[in-house]
C-alpha cells in the first residue's frame, strides 16, 4: 500500500500539454472549410493517435502487477504514469463530491465501534481467583479480572439496577428531567465506542467535575473490552442527586448512581494527584514502621463544615495524654502534608458536610481509623468491616452510647447548639486500642493489605466504572445517539470548553 501512494507525483505546469482548446480554435483567417485532401490526412491522424494509445494501454496493464482493482488499480496505474513524467506542482485526484446539505436535525452516525475487531473478550488468564497475582495500579484488567480481584465492590451498582429496573424507568424522558433539573447538574456525558464526550458542563471554580471527568475518561479509555454507549448526568455536590450519577449518598437515597469520587485521579486544591500520593505514602511507610508511629490519636480539620459532628469527637478526646486532634484554618498554617498523615497509629474521622473527602487518603496508611458508623455512603463503604471479633477487623467504630448523660455540647453550621452522644465512649476505645497493641496493629496491616492493595486502588477505581457503565446499561430504556457535534473529551480537555461556547 505503501508503495502504491508513494507512485502518485506532481508534474510541473510546464511541462503538461497546451490547452486543447487553443488547440482548436479557428485559424486567424476566419475560415474553417475543409481544403482538398484533408480527409485522408485526418483518417492518417487517427490511425496514428489510435496506434500510440494502444501502445501506452499495452504498457499500462503489463506494467508491475498491482493487488488493488477497479477504480483504486486504475488511480495506481495513473500514479504510475504521474511518477514516469517526474515531480511538479500537479498531482491527479479525483474530484471532491458535493457536500450534502446538513438536514435541520443531524442523523445520527452509525458506527458501532465493532468495525476494527480490536476488543478483547475474557482476560486469557486460566484458574483467576482472589488471590491471583495483579497490579494495583493496572488501569487495563477486564471484566473477569476486576470481578476475582475486587469482589463485592459491585453492591452499590446492583443496588442501583435494581432500583432502575422496578422502581423507577431509567428512559430517555426521564434522563431529560434529571439532568435539566437547572441546579444538580454539572456535565452530561455520552460513552461512544469507548470514547467519552461532552453534551453539557457547569463551569466551576474548583477542579473536583474536571478531575472527575478525567477519571471516567481514563477508565474508559483503558478499556481492552468494547463497553455499551450510555449517556448519563453527573452531580458532583457534597450528596446525592436524583437520577444521577453521584458521590455518596444518605441511606435513604435510592434513586442515584454511585460513582468514585474524583479524588482518585486528583485533588490539587488539597494533595494533589491520587498517584503522586500513593508513591508518598509508600516511602513514608518505610520510613516509619509501626514502631516507629506516634501512639496518639491525630486529627486536623476545618470546622466550618460538619461541625457538630467535629465538635462531639474534639470534645470526647479532650484532656487525654493519647490526644492529638486540633482544629485549623486552612491557609493560615498548622495543616500537616497529607502524606504524613501516615506517622501516626490512630486517625480519628469525623465526617463533613455530608462525607468526608480524606478516608480513602487514610486508607493509603498502615494505620486505625476510629470513626462511627457511617451516615453517608460511598461506593467501597459497604466493605467495612469493624467487628472486633473478626481476624479480619479493618476500622474501628466506637460503640453507642446508652447512659444517661445527655452528650457533648455541640453547633451545627448556623450556630444551632445541640448534645451529641455519638463519640462519648472514644476514651475507651482508645484505652483498648493502646492496651492491646498487637489488635491495634493487625487492624491497621488489614486496612493495608484490603483497602491501599486492593479496594481503593487504581485498578478498582477503573474496574468500578467499568462495572457501573454496564450497569446503568442494563437499565437504559433508549439508545444513546451520537451525532458528531459532540464535544470530545480530548476537546474539552484541552480548551475547557465545548464546541458550542463561544
Amino acid at each position: 500500500m505503501v508503495g502504491l501512494f508513494s507512485r502518485y507525483q506532481r508534474v510541473p505546469a510546464s511541462e503538461l500539454p497546451s490547452n486543447t482548446a487553443e488547440a482548436h480554435r479557428p485559424s486567424s483567417h476566419g475560415s474553417t472549410s475543409a481544403k482538398p485532401g484533408f480527409g485522408r490526412a485526418r483518417t492518417r491522424w487517427a490511425l496514428i493517435i489510435a496506434a500510440i494509445f494502444a501502445l501506452l494501454l499495452f504498457l499500462g496493464l503489463n506494467a508491475d502487477p498491482d493487488p488493488t482493482s477497479g477504480v483504486d488499480s486504475w488511480r495506481a496505474k495513473a500514479g504510475q504514469y504521474a511518477d514516469r513524467l517526474g515531480s511538479g506542482g500537479w498531482s491527479w485526484k479525483p474530484s471532491p463530491p458535493k457536500p450534502a446539505e446538513a438536514p435541520e436535525t443531524e442523523a445520527p452516525i452509525q458506527v458501532i465501534g465493532k468495525e476494527m475487531q480490536r476488543w478483547t473478550q475474557g482476560s486469557g488468564r486460566a484458574n483467576l481467583t482472589y488471590n491471583s497475582p495483579f497490579n494495583p495500579e493496572d488501569l487495563t484488567l477486564t471484566e473477569e479480572e476486576c470481578d476475582a480481584f475486587f469482589p463485592g465492590l459491585w453492591d452499590e451498582i446492583d443496588r442501583s439496577v435494581k432500583h432502575f429496573t422496578h422502581v423507577d424507568t431509567n428512559s430517555r424522558q426521564y434522563l431529560d428531567k434529571v439532568c435539566d433539573d437547572g441546579i444538580w447538574s454539572h456535565a452530561r456525558v455520552l460513552v461512544h465506542n469507548n470514547k467519552v464526550y461532552l453534551r453539557y458542563f457547569q463551569k466551576s471554580p474548583f477542579t473536583r467535575l474536571q478531575a472527575a471527568l478525567a477519571l471516567l475518561y481514563q477508565s474508559v479509555i483503558t478499556s481492552r473490552e468494547k463497553l455499551p454507549d450510555v449517556e448519563f448526568c453527573i452531580s458532583l455536590n457534597d450528596w446525592g442527586s436524583q437520577g444521577k450519577f453521584s458521590l455518596d449518598r444518605a441511606p435513604y437515597l435510592h434513586d442515584v448512581w454511585l460513582m468514585p469520587d474524583y479524588g482518585w485521579y486528583a485533588w490539587p486544591e488539597h494533595v494533589g494527584s491520587y498517584a503522586e500520593y500513593r508513591e508518598k505514602t509508600l516511602q513514608v511507610e518505610r520510613d516509619n514502621p509501626w514502631e516507629k508511629k506516634i501512639s496518639k490519636l491525630f486529627w486536623r480539620g476545618s470546622m466550618g463544615v460538619g461541625t457538630a459532628d467535629r465538635e462531639a469527637m474534639l470534645g470526647a478526646a479532650e484532656g487525654h495524654e493519647w490526644n492529638d486532634a486540633k482544629a485549623m484554618t486552612w491557609g493560615k498554617g498548622g495543616n500537616i502534608p497529607m502524606e504524613d498523615h501516615c506517622k501516626w497509629k490512630f486517625h480519628g474521622f469525623p465526617e463533613g458536610v455530608t462525607y468526608s473527602g480524606r478516608l480513602r487518603y487514610l486508607q493509603n496508611c498502615k494505620v486505625v481509623i476510629v470513626t462511627h458508623e457511617p451516615r453517608w455512603i460511598q461506593h467501597w463503604t459497604h466493605l467495612y468491616n469493624p467487628d472486633p471479633n473478626s481476624p479480619d477487623q479493618n476500622i474501628v467504630f466506637v460503640p453507642k452510647y446508652d447512659g444517661d448523660q445527655p452528650g457533648i455540647l455541640t453547633h451545627n453550621e448556623k450556630g444551632e447548639a445541640s448534645y451529641d452522644k455519638t463519640w462519648m465512649r472514644l476514651p475507651e476505645t482508645m484505652d483498648d486500642l493502646l492496651r492491646n497493641d498487637d489488635k491495634a496493629r493487625r487492624i491497621a496491616e488489614n486496612q493495608w493489605t484490603f483497602f491501599r492493595e486492593r479496594y481503593i486502588s487504581p485498578a478498582s477505581a477503573a474496574c468500578y466504572w467499568r462495572k457501573l457503565i454496564k450497569g446503568y446499561a442494563t437499565t437504559q430504556l433508549f439508545t444513546p445517539v451520537y451525532h458528531g457535534n459532540e464535544t470530545s473529551y480530548e476537546g474539552f480537555q484541552l480548551q475547557q470548553k465545548l464546541r458550542t461556547d463561544p
